[in-house]
C-alpha cells in the first residue's frame, strides 16, 4: 500500500498566528492566562497548552482583574471584547484574520441598512462571533433548503463561515439570489481552506481511500472530509493515528491523508507513520 500525503495539510496561516501568540503570552505574561474557550480545535494543542498553564473558561467573569485573557482564533463578538476591557484585563486578540473580514463585512453590512444572512452552523462559535458584530440580528442559514424557505428579503447581504467548501456556499447563495431584490455578497471563505480542500479532492480521485486527520470539533476538517467523501466514499476521519484499523485498508494500494487546518505536523507525521507499517507500506509526500 502506498501512502500520499496531500499539498496544504494541517496549519493554516491563522493557526500558526495564533500558536506563536499564545506561546509567547504564556511566555511573558506576569499572571495568569486564560483562553475564551479552545484556542484551536485540536485536542492536542489545547491539552499541549492546558500542561502549561493555560486555562480555558467560557467567560469573561472567570477571569481575575489585571489577568490576561487570550481571545481565541474564532473570534468573539465586540461586547466580550468590551467586558474584558471594563474588567481590566490584558486582551491578547488571535482571532484569524480571516474571521475578522467576515465580522467587519458583516458589520458594515448592518451600518448599510443591509438585513445579514450568514451561511454557517449557528452552534459555532466563529459564527457566534460574527453574528454579534449585526446586534444579533444576522439569519444564519446552512442549507439550500433553509434559504428556499425565507421571507422576500429587498436588500440582503451575505457572509460565510470561513472554512465552508466554495461548492455549498455557491449553491446556497443561488437559492438567496431568488429572495432579495437587491443581494450583495462578501466572500469570506479562508483562501487556505480553500486550498486545502481542492488539492484533498485532487487527491481523493487518485486514491482508493482517504484518510483525514483532526480534531472531531474542528469545522474546516469536517467540511474537509465531506467533500473528499463526495469524489470517494472511502473516508475516514480521526483524531489520532492511535483510531487506525487496519482491516479499513484491506485490498487497498493507495490511501490519501489530509488533515484539518488546526491539526499539528506531528499528528500527522504519526499518522503517515502508522500507516506505513501496514502491509509493508511505501510513504510519499507530494508537494
Amino acid at each position: 500500500m502506498e501512502v500520499i500525503v496531500a499539498d496544504n495539510a494541517g496549519f493554516c496561516f491563522g493557526v500558526k498566528r495564533a500558536i506563536k501568540m499564545a506561546d509567547e503570552t504564556l511566555g511573558s505574561a506576569q499572571g495568569s492566562v486564560k483562553s475564551l474557550g479552545s484556542l484551536i480545535h485540536n485536542p492536542q494543542v489545547v491539552n499541549s497548552f492546558r500542561a502549561r498553564g493555560l486555562e480555558v473558561v467560557a467567560d469573561v467573569d472567570s477571569v481575575a482583574p489585571d489577568d490576561t485573557v487570550i481571545i481565541r482564533s474564532h473570534g468573539v463578538g465586540p461586547e466580550v471584547k468590551q467586558s474584558a476591557t471594563d474588567r481590566r484585563l490584558r486582551v491578547v486578540d488571535t482571532t484569524c484574520p480571516f474571521v475578522t473580514k467576515a465580522q467587519q463585512y458583516a458589520a458594515k453590512l448592518i451600518a448599510d441598512g443591509y438585513k445579514v444572512v450568514m451561511i454557517g452552523d449557528k452552534s459555532h462559535p466563529e459564527v457566534i462571533g460574527v453574528v454579534a458584530y449585526t446586534n444579533n440580528q444576522a439569519i444564519v442559514i446552512d442549507t439550500v433548503e433553509e434559504a428556499e424557505r425565507l421571507k422576500f428579503i429587498p436588500r440582503m447581504g451575505v457572509v460565510f463561515q470561513t472554512t465552508h467548501s466554495i461548492g455549498h456556499v455557491q449553491e446556497v447563495v443561488g437559492a438567496l439570489l431568488k429572495r432579495g431584490k437587491e443581494v450583495r455578497v462578501f466572500n469570506t471563505l479562508c483562501g487556505a481552506t480553500t486550498s486545502m480542500q481542492k488539492t484533498a479532492i485532487e487527491l481523493s480521485g487518485e486514491v482508493e481511500a482517504m484518510v483525514i486527520v483532526g480534531g472531531r470539533q474542528s469545522a474546516n476538517t469536517a467540511q474537509l472530509t465531506e467533500v473528499c467523501r463526495k469524489v470517494n466514499p472511502r473516508v475516514w476521519q480521526i483524531e489520532s493515528a492511535e483510531e487506525i484499523d487496519e482491516r479499513w485498508f484491506r485490498d487497498i494500494g493507495r490511501v490519501g491523508v489530509s488533515a484539518g487546518a488546526s491539526t499539528p505536523d506531528d499528528v500527522i507525521a504519526e499518522v503517515v507513520e502508522r500507516l506505513t507499517r501496514i502491509n509493508g507500506t511505501e510513504s510519499e509526500a507530494r508537494r
